[in-house]
């Protein structure tokens, strides 16, 4: 029987979470259908999943311009998970807005695990929520695989969900978890000496994903500009927009890669350089783990990028 799991930070704290629940196999024979709700959870677990037979591991959602919270399940994704899927993968945490969908489905549907439960999410707070309610993007903020720490723990409570899901290969996860998270150490390394120097630096975010990369390399966050994932500012928005910019004194805007170019171009217009950041919403099902890493990379080349256009304005002075 199919059985629902929530996972927690820590591979031993999740044990013990899921006392009682069994796993999807008995036999060395059966094979499973994994779905991870989106590419970053997907990347993380194509990782996790390498050299384990029997098992095909696929990308729920495809690539998206919009933001990620605001996909909504097709009845073509909920008829492919209800007869194809033996577990999902989700973050949970308000990452999906279909979560609480998968997991009413009870044993009528996949095993569910949402990975994000008791991990560390950055918690946003702002004054100007509006009177009917906060919208999403304020409190907490689901998009920790932003983060290369944050991808770490990520491997940990996905580990620990396979193992649950599939104790055949408990040994190939907990070492495949060991290799991501040494490539992860190695990559945090390569990045961090990119931007050395980059600490304090003052930036904008016109993303909410961008916090974490921010927090990741000490950057300064001194305007965040309100905006959906690949949404245009125009007229008296961007006006705004641009006062706000220029009040802040940020050195750099960070903005996420599939940006409209209007917007990318009236920014360089009024001479903020511009980093644009992949967000790891635009990549598919086959783009796995090293794309995931090769993303991470790039990114903090654009910052550097970005940063040191700053400093040829200014002469060299941050």
């Amino acid at each position: 029987m199919k059985k629902i799991i929530r996972l927690t930070a820590a591979l031993l704290i999740a044990a013990l979470a899921l006392a009682g629940c069994g796993p999807l196999v008995s036999d060395d024979e059966r094979e499973l259908s994994v779905y991870a709700s989106f590419y970053p959870i997907y990347a993380l677990t194509e990782a996790l999943t390498r050299d384990v037979p029997r098992m095909s591991v696929h990308c729920l959602v495809q690539p998206q311009d919009q933001c990620l919270r605001a996909y909504a399940l097709s009845d073509w994704d909920a008829a492919l998970l209800r007869t194809s899927a033996d577990a999902v993968l989700l973050g949970g945490r308000g990452l999906e807005s279909f979560e609480s969908t998968l997991f009413s489905w009870g044993s009528d549907g996949p095993a569910v695990s949402a990975v994000l439960y008791n991990l560390e999410l950055y918690n946003r707070s702002t004054s100007h929520a509006q009177a009917e309610g906060e919208s999403h993007l304020e409190g907490q903020n689901p998009h920790l695989y932003m983060s290369i720490d944050g991808a770490r723990d990520l491997l940990v409570s996905l580990s620990a969900a396979l193992e649950t899901l599939d104790p055949r290969y408990a040994e190939t996860y907990a070492a495949n978890a060991a290799a991501a998270s040494e490539a992860l150490d190695a990559l945090k390394m390569q990045t961090t000496e990119l931007l050395e120097g980059c600490s304090g630096r003052k930036v904008a975010l016109m993303n909410e994903a961008l916090i974490y990369v921010a927090r990741d390399y000490g950057l300064d966050v001194a305007a965040w500009i309100d905006r959906e994932s690949g949404v245009d500012l125009y007229d008296a928005e961007l006006e705004e927009c641009l006062d706000v910019l220029a009040a802040s004194g940020a050195e750099a805007v960070l903005i996420e890669r599939q940006a409209p170019i209007a917007l990318v171009d009236a920014l360089k217009a009024a001479g903020f350089p511009v980093a644009r950041i992949d967000i790891l919403s635009t990549h598919r099902e086959g783009e796995g783990f090293d794309a995931y890493v090769q993303a991470q990379r790039e990114n903090a080349e654009a910052i550097r990028r970005a940063l040191d256009h700053s400093d040829q304005k200014t002469g060299g002075q941050p």
